[in-house]
């Protein structure tokens, strides 16, 4: 386990290696999924959701890390999440402006995102950015209003974003940390800083499931 302060503000990032007993099993697990779009959110793609069995058991073996780490409480627990098997899909070209940029879940600060990634290093993990205007790397309840403000004139200015994911700088955002991804290796972190995967600019959808960037995604609420 490796914890990494990043940005200004020195924001906790937890990257966790073999996570999982048969990440071989469970990734055939992941592939073998009946997947849909979920209108509910802006991800890029589709996703499944996880057997309770595994939420209660990924809840259980990660409050005790990030309670020792100190991004949990010592009397904090994961009370809920919702976690997917998710696969990256949409193609550049049909990407909405709000998905060229990077995004925060939520203002919440007992909200936590997990990525455990089940593909090869063919693809890339996950980057960590600051708004060059404001200098925010985190969005809060007291700037998530001067923070939508100053995007919103950000776009007047610079107009909409290239149909490209976000993948390093750019003249909004500045990177602030981007960790490697590794088979069976997890990254967790606060859903209010600002983020995005690594995913080429320009990207095709895949054609068959050897080209699935293959991961599970779970929002972690802690009370």
């Amino acid at each position: 386990m490796k914890l990494a302060h990043i940005g200004r503000r020195g924001i906790s990032v937890c990257m966790i290696d073999n996570v999982l007993r048969d990440p071989e099993g469970v990734a055939a697990l992941g592939f073998a999924q009946p997947y849909a779009a979920d209108r509910s959110n802006l991800y890029p793609g589709l996703r499944a959701p996880m057997p309770e069995s595994f939420s209660t058991a990924l809840r259980a073996w990660l409050a005790p890390i990030l309670q020792r780490n100190g991004m949990l409480e010592s009397g904090q627990i994961i009370h809920r999440d919702t976690s997917f098997f998710s696969v990256v899909t949409t193609a550049s070209a049909d990407l909405l402006p709000i998905q060229c940029i990077p995004h925060y879940d939520s203002p919440d600060p007992k909200l936590f995102a997990a990525v455990i990634y089940l593909c090869d290093t063919r693809f890339s993990g996950t980057s960590f950015y600051r708004h060059r205007k404001t200098g925010y790397e985190e969005i809060t309840v007291a700037n998530r209003r001067n923070y939508q403000l100053a995007l919103d004139s950000d776009l007047r200015l610079h107009g909409a974003p290239k149909k490209e994911y976000m993948n390093g700088d750019s003249a909004l955002f500045e990177m602030i940390f981007s960790n490697e991804l590794q088979f069976n290796g997890a990254i967790i972190y606060p859903g209010r800083v600002l983020h995005a995967g690594n995913i080429r600019k320009q990207f095709s959808s895949p054609t068959d499931q050897s080209e699935w960037r293959l991961t599970i995604t779970a929002l972690l609420q802690a009370t």
